[in-house]
């Protein structure tokens, strides 16, 4: 049930956007999942209103476009999922803006508190409870109870920051009502399944190969070994000729298929006798799934996370529009085109974590630590979603690993990653004082993730620190 105060601040600043609905509205959100979606849920609440409004994405809030900005002097400004801290700068439009963010905040922004949609206010988890694509959805309701079925939009804002936390990865807290809001409407089918589930119109062991949360080493991307695994099991994957699809096999079955699975895991695992892992993949293989009923059974936007994945091909891909277009209800001709676009990312993706595993030299565990090299393999566009992976991993999920890899302009970008459930005390932020001079830039905008630039000339240097801080550790732990 949502707060007492929150619903007061969202009645409050839904009455302000319908207060302006004549008048030149603009509306600017972080180009990310969560901030473009969020931005369309408004974006169609005011169409609905016929509104004249103008939408940008950008990347960050830089002073340039915060002069920007004041300069176009717009009569409400709507700013969503961006930096709180750079938009308390402009003081002179604080009465006619809103701010939509799910982000924690600092307590010197306590006088924007009126102006501003944030959970951290009413005591509500911003990390797991809801997104700005959720808080976009309850300020939209407010506008027009006709808006219930942008709840689905909220879900995959949801899904996409992870926020996924509950049982067999159910979303709780204000998302899981606004779930529960989407499934009364009868939009969304929310069921407990395996995660193959999600390509469930593809051949059995398409499903298996193509899915890529979590990434299971062997199996992941690999046909051939997830047909190997099918026919030893005694699934049969053919009928009257033609391969079965993922949603055609029973339940039965697909318990046998999860105890293949088990098995293969357990058989090719590098430290076989971790039980722990081995009794946690029914838990990471089964999930609580949100199937968009209104999409087709075939569509690679039937189920959430998938949805949520595609957006995401999306803007890394400079194709926001396309993004745009699909939350609005585009299809025929913009889905054909995001369709291929998304394939095409997920394979890129794929390969180059299939190279990874496949050139020994790139990876060196050491238990408790991964050092990664993806130098001349891993691309700037497609490096945030290897690393969510990674963490995500079965096989590294419980590690620290660190990544490199070249940038363009010939520096290094090196990333710290704390696998989603590390419980590591390792203290990353001592080992980077230790080395100020070598270190050009530190970017912490993804939870869990250091995004460090390290020149070319300081590599061996900086590689060097980090060695020395890993093995400190490991003799203080030990």
């Amino acid at each position: 049930m949502v707060k007492k105060e929150l619903e007061t601040a969202l009645k409050f600043n839904g009455e302000r956007i319908y207060s302006n609905i004549d008048k030149d509205i603009f509306l600017i959100s972080r180009r990310n999942c969560d901030g473009l979606v969020a931005g369309t849920i408004i974006s169609t609440a005011l169409l609905k209103l016929d509104t004249r409004f103008t939408f940008r994405t950008i990347d960050y809030l830089d002073p340039d476009t915060v002069a920007r900005i004041i300069s176009e002097d717009h009569d409400f400004n709507i700013f969503i999922d961006l930096n709180i801290e750079e938009i308390g700068k402009i003081k002179n439009i604080k009465e006619k803006s809103l701010i939509i963010d799910h982000h924690k905040i600092s307590q010197n922004l306590k006088d924007y508190e009126e102006y501003l949609l944030n959970p951290y206010i009413y005591g509500i988890n911003e990390k797991n409870e809801i997104s700005s694509g959720g808080l976009a959805y309850l300020i939209a309701e407010k506008l027009n109870k006709g808006n219930k079925k942008l709840s689905l939009l909220a879900i995959v804002s949801a899904l996409a920051e992870k926020q996924d936390t509950g049982i067999k990865k159910s979303l709780i807290g204000l998302n899981s009502e606004i779930a529960s809001v989407a499934s009364s409407t009868g939009i969304v089918n929310i069921k407990t399944d395996l995660v193959f589930n999600t390509l469930g119109y593809k051949p059995i062991h398409e499903a298996l190969a193509y899915n890529i949360s979590p990434f299971i080493e062997g199996i992941t991307w690999n046909k051939e070994n997830c047909y190997k695994i099918l026919k030893n099991s005694g699934i049969n994957t053919h009928k009257n000729g033609k391969l079965r699809t993922f949603a055609e096999i029973s339940e039965e079955e697909k318990n046998i298929i999860l105890d293949a699975i088990t098995k293969f895991i357990f058989l090719s695992s590098r430290n076989n006798s971790n039980k722990e892992i081995i009794e946690n993949i029914s838990n990471e293989l089964v999930n609580q799934l949100y199937e968009f009923v209104k999409e087709d059974n075939n569509s690679i936007l039937h189920d959430g996370r998938e949805f949520a994945f595609v957006i995401n091909a999306c803007i890394r891909n400079m194709k926001s529009e396309l993004a745009i277009g699909i939350c609005l209800g585009e299809r025929n001709n913009t889905l054909i085109e995001t369709e291929q676009l998304t394939n095409n990312y997920k394979a890129n993706i794929v390969n180059s974590l299939g190279k990874i595993f496949k050139e020994k030299w790139r990876l060196i565990d050491n238990g408790s630590f991964v050092f990664i090299n993806g130098e001349g393999l891993l691309a700037d566009d497609n490096v945030k979603e290897i690393v969510e992976i990674l963490s995500e991993s079965i096989t590294f999920r419980k590690k620290w690993f660190f990544l490199r890899t070249l940038s363009n302009d010939n520096n290094y970008k090196f990333y710290s990653i704390k696998g989603n459930n590390c419980d590591l005390k390792f203290d990353i932020d001592s080992i980077l004082k230790q080395s100020p001079d070598i270190i050009s830039q530190v970017d912490k905008n993804i939870p869990n993730i250091y995004t460090l630039k390290v020149s070319y000339s300081k590599i061996e240097e900086f590689i060097s620190i980090i060695r020395k801080g890993v093995s400190k550790y490991e003799r203080e732990s030990s």
